[in-house]
Parts: structure tokens; C-alpha cells; sequence
């Protein structure tokens, strides 16, 4: 009877050592790419919420020119219909949305407690919507454009300044830098 040798094959203990290092070296490195997914959606959602009051207000700027309310204060009762219902659901100041009332009215999102978004009234005639998994902004403070790194402006959130005048658009502020 013949044995035959059979040369038994595997990897050796170093060699499963150096994968394993190498992919830990692979994980460290990669990681950082992965970890902050929920800050790019927080930006991804802020940005797509500037585009919608972009949108709203030059279709509800458009409205207003039709209703010939587009040179007139906000007021009681000054606004348009955007549903065709008859009834004026967006307030306006100069044809423009106003700050609380009017954006919300003209975009379809849910602010509160139970919505999507925190809003809030920062002065009289700014609205700030922020996604809910960030800090609400509770005041703003001018951005500091000296190249300093005192900035105060950080936040993740859409500002909206209403119309001040028939010449003076309102004014959007986006800032991603908290997200």
C-alpha cells in the first residue's frame, strides 16, 4: 500500500494578520466619508427648501401683479389665492409672501412640533425654517465679513426677509455651515 502526501494549504497566521491590518487602515480612512450622511441630507434639505421659496414667491409675485396687489403694504386681507378657491390663503406685502403667514402659506411644508421643519419668527417681517435635527435659531446676528473667525451667522436654515417696498425684493439667506 502506497500513502500518498498531501501537502496541506492554507494562509498563516501573519498573512491573516496583515489583511486584518490593512483593512482596519481601510476602515479608518473611509469612515470619516460615511459618518456625516446626516449633515449632508440636513444641506441637501436646506438647499431644497430655498429653491421652494424661490419658487413660491415668484409665483405668488405673479399672482399678485394679475390681482393688481403687487405695489400695496401687507395688510388684513391683502394676499392672493393660489388654489383657485376665491379666497386669498397667501398673504402679501408689495406682492411678495409676508414673513410668517404668507411663506408658509405658499410652500407646502409642515412647521411646528409636529412637522418637519422648526419656523420661527426672528423679527418682525423675517421668517427662519431650519430642519428639525438642528438647533432652532433663536436670533440672528449679522455674519462677520472681515475674514475673522468670530462668525455668528452658523446654522443649518432658510431665511426669509419680506418685501420692505415696492423696489426692495425680500431677501433669502441660506446657510449650510451647522449641518
Amino acid at each position: 500500500m502506497k500513502l500518498i502526501n498531501k501537502k496541506q494549504t492554507g494562509f498563516t497566521l501573519i498573512e491573516l494578520i496583515i489583511v486584518i491590518v490593512i483593512l482596519g487602515i481601510l476602515a479608518v480612512t473611509a469612515a470619516p466619508k460615511f459618518l456625516d450622511l446626516q449633515g449632508d441630507a440636513n444641506k441637501a434639505t436646506i438647499q431644497g427648501v430655498d429653491g421652494a421659496v424661490n419658487s413660491a414667491i415668484s409665483v405668488v409675485y405673479g399672482k399678485a401683479i394679475i390681482g393688481g396687489v403687487h405695489k400695496t403694504a401687507g395688510g388684513t386681507g391683502i394676499g392672493v389665492d393660489t388654489n383657485g378657491d376665491g379666497a386669498k390663503d397667501v398673504l402679501t406685502s408689495f406682492g411678495y409672501p409676508t414673513a410668517a403667514a404668507g411663506i408658509l402659506a405658499s410652500l407646502d411644508i409642515s412647521v411646528g412640533a409636529n412637522g418637519d421643519f422648526n419656523g420661527l419668527v426672528i423679527t418682525t417681517g423675517e421668517y427662519v425654517i431650519s430642519t428639525k435635527s438642528t438647533t432652532v435659531v433663536v436670533g440672528l446676528v449679522p455674519e462677520v465679513t472681515d475674514g475673522t473667525t468670530a462668525e455668528t451667522h452658523d446654522g443649518c436654515y432658510v431665511s426669509y426677509k419680506e418685501a420692505e417696498s415696492e423696489t426692495v425684493k425680500p431677501v433669502i439667506i441660506v446657510n449650510t455651515d451647522g449641518c
